[in-house]
């Protein structure tokens, strides 16, 4: 059953539906709680999302009473919506792609202030400081028997667990790097050419370090 025009949030969601039934709120939630940071769109198009599963018949909907003259939307993965699931988890993702505006702001911080510039990379070293904390707490929770989410994939999660306190103490510590390369910088412009025989040695370092890793 070709789904080649679903995109991922949708698979992210019809994931989530494999567990437990699930409202927009839930899944929203569920998203925040680390899913969005390995893809920031699941957390803009959550809500829409299931509205097209649910035209494709991929899942279902029901109504239940949500408090006073309240109701709610529960969503439930069908069969068609399992099987397209596991046809695409055999298909090959795309190459990472990475987000990440503060170096962007980086490459252009010759037309700012050094204080911008530093402001920035502590700006992201906190970011990145928040986020691992998320990831830190998401494996607390798996540890405690009686509360850690989806014991079934609890071996999955860990892996990819591992990779995201991996990915966002390499932005601390590489934050933390350019904030004491940039210390004795008196602006963003001038370093091009005074500081030229330190950037050939790190570029020399990155080369290095790339060849051997």
């Amino acid at each position: 059953m070709a789904q080649g025009d679903l995109n991922t949030t949708s698979y992210v969601i019809l994931g989530l539906l494999t567990a437990k039934d699930r409202s927009a709120y839930e899944i929203a939630e569920q998203v925040g709680r680390g899913v969005s940071a390995l893809w920031p769109r699941a957390d803009r198009q959550r809500y829409n999302a299931p509205k097209r599963l649910l035209e494709r018949g991929l899942v279902t909907a029901r109504t239940e009473p949500a408090g006073k003259r309240r109701n709610r939307t529960i969503y439930s993965i069908t069969p068609q919506g399992r099987a397209a699931l596991t046809e695409w988890l055999a298909t090959q993702s795309q190459p990472p792609a990475l987000v990440f505006e503060g170096m962007i702001r980086v490459c252009f911080a010759e037309q700012g202030s050094i204080e911008d510039l530093r402001a920035n990379l502590r700006n992201m070293r906190d970011q990145a400081e928040a986020a691992r904390n998320l990831f830190i707490s998401n494996a607390e929770r798996m540890l405690e028997p009686d509360r850690g989410s989806h014991p079934e994939r609890r071996h999955l999660l860990t892996l990819a667990n591992r990779y995201m306190v991996g990915h966002y103490a390499h932005i601390i510590e590489w934050a933390e790097w350019a904030l004491s390369e940039t210390d004795s910088w008196p602006d963003t412009v001038s370093p091009a050419d005074t500081s030229r025989g330190r950037t050939e040695e790190i570029l020399k370092a990155v080369v290095r370090q790339g060849r051997e890793g």
